[in-house]
């Protein structure tokens, strides 16, 4: 299903308004709703999607919401031709759990090079196979807070089916971790 949770949306707008980002990569953009958002926020932000299905860039008319859209898969960006792409905020919404947990692993460390934050969205024991004969729609991995240890990072958020967690990336950055809690626990 090219659409994402709704349960933690109000956090994610709070938390994109406090980063202000300048370069926002969304990652498996589906309808564009994270897109749609970071726009409505600031509209001179720089917004790149990455979404696997042709379909969905066409039916959803990325291209009108989006700056860039990259027909790739998301695992496909640990390659040298994206070596030099830096983004302020990247936002994994409802797509990590289409990945196997290895490839998602790597993901996550090449992109923490590269950011300044990460949102990751996830569903915990939400049950999907694939939808419409899109097979990536499948989920084939589980993840939970001991995955995301290893990165500096807020809480794990935990409501109904979806988590909610925003990692630190490396890229210089003036905002605090606490800074993030303090705001996504005023919303939940």
């Amino acid at each position: 299903m090219p659409y994402s949770s709704f349960i933690f949306d109000r956090s994610i707008e709070e938390i994109i308004r406090l980063l202000k980002p300048e370069t926002f990569l969304d990652l498996g953009a589906g309808a564009g709703k994270y897109g749609e958002l970071a726009r409505k926020i600031n509209p001179s932000i720089k917004l790149t999607a990455v979404e696997i299905e042709k379909d969905y860039i066409k039916q959803f008319n990325l291209f009108s919401i989006y700056d860039e859209v990259w027909n790739v898969s998301a695992t496909d960006l640990i390659n040298p031709k994206y070596y030099d792409s830096t983004f302020d905020v990247i936002m994994i919404g409802d797509i990590i759990e289409h990945l196997k947990k290895s490839d998602g692993i790597d993901l996550l460390n090449f992109l923490i090079y590269r950011c300044r934050w990460i949102i990751l969205e996830f569903p915990y024991r939400y049950l999907q196979n694939s939808v419409d004969g899109y097979h990536s729609e499948a989920h084939i991995s589980v993840w939970t807070k001991d995955d995301l240890v290893s990165f500096e990072r807020t809480q794990l958020y935990e409501k109904d089916t979806q988590r909610l967690i925003v990692l630190r990336g490396y890229l210089e950055n003036n905002m605090s971790v606490a800074d993030i809690e303090s705001l996504i626990n005023k919303h939940e």
